[in-house]
């Protein structure tokens, strides 16, 4: 008898029953989380926020120990300073006072040199003259040409105290200066990080770890909610995956929530699996199903983490 009044085109408006209900995929919503954890292991000194704190992007939430890391800077820092000078000594040559030591013993070499000259002509002179020994000449000659040669050594030397250090020398002291300079950096960087702030506005999910314990790049501190961070993940009959496709809108049904719940699928699964024991029911707990994951449309959703949900599939 319902099926004959059903059939009846004027009357069958009246029987809501008699429509049959749209598809649905059940599911639930997930948070993505961000897990705050310090880049190298440290001691915690402070945390300013407790579970279910609101934070602020770019706020201060922890502060690990950074008394080593101070000290990694310092020693940067004056590494660095040791380096450019180096450099710049190499660059400039000799002090103003060295070069002054230098041109004292060439003016000092020059005087040798012409008493020596006066001393070679005199023998030189008697030698003609046949009063003096051949030893006495051979000796004024020695004494003149070490003379002369100890001119020509300062000359050189003072030559080459004006002089930069050699072009190699040079780039091997500016690669010492850039290493330096690097490892300011780093030393400053890892200082950096011994302060944790969160990345966006969100709230306190979880306190992991308390002041003075142990924390690092595995052991977090905070686990933090960012606002909007949620996706619904959706569990569909195989029957209705191939009408489904990316970027489309579907409408979201929960418990206690307004109508108009909106979010648009951002992925859908390429193979199918059994239902997933948290949305088992007597219906569909052997059935195959495909993960679908959707975005809600909205910046400021209701949906919360672990909300039980239902998606309309298509009228």
């Amino acid at each position: 008898m319902m099926d004959l009044i059903c059939g009846l085109p004027l009357i069958a408006g009246l029987f809501a029953s008699c429509a049959p209900a749209p598809p649905l995929a059940t599911g639930y919503v997930e948070g993505e989380y961000v897990l705050l954890a310090p880049v190298e292991v440290g001691r915690i000194e402070a945390l300013s926020k407790k579970r279910g704190d609101r934070v602020t992007k770019g706020e201060t939430l922890v502060q690990m120990e950074g008394a080593d890391a101070d000290i990694a800077v310092h020693e940067a820092q004056a590494a660095l300073e040791h380096a450019q000078a180096q450099l710049a000594n190499l660059k400039e040559g000799k002090r103003r006072e060295e070069i002054d030591v230098i041109e004292a013993s060439l003016q000092s070499a020059r005087a040798q040199a012409a008493e020596a000259k006066r001393v070679f002509d005199r023998e030189t002179a008697l030698a003609k003259r046949g009063i003096n020994a051949k030893a006495d000449l051979d000796q004024a000659s020695t004494g003149l040409l070490q003379a002369d040669a100890k001119v020509s050594e300062m000359t050189a030397n003072l030559s080459v105290a004006k002089l930069a250090a050699r072009p190699m020398e040079i780039d091997a002291a500016d690669a010492l200066v850039k290493q330096a300079e690097a490892k300011l950096a780093d030393a400053k960087w890892r200082l950096e990080h011994r302060r944790l702030t969160v990345p966006e506005n969100g709230v306190v999910e979880d306190v992991v770890r308390r002041v003075g314990e142990v924390a690092g790049p595995s052991q977090p501190v905070l686990s933090i909610l960012p606002d909007g961070a949620v996706k619904v993940r959706l569990y569909a009959a195989e029957q209705y995956v191939s009408s489904l496709k990316l970027g489309t809108s579907l409408e979201i049904r929960c418990d206690g929530c307004a109508p108009g719940l909106k979010a648009q699928i951002t992925y859908i699964s390429n193979s199918p699996e059994f239902t997933p024991p948290v949305i088992y029911s007597l219906e569909n707990r052997q059935k195959l199903v495909y993960l679908i994951e959707a975005r809600p449309e909205s910046e400021q959703s209701v949906l919360k983490p672990g909300l039980i949900v239902d998606a309309v599939l298509g009228k």
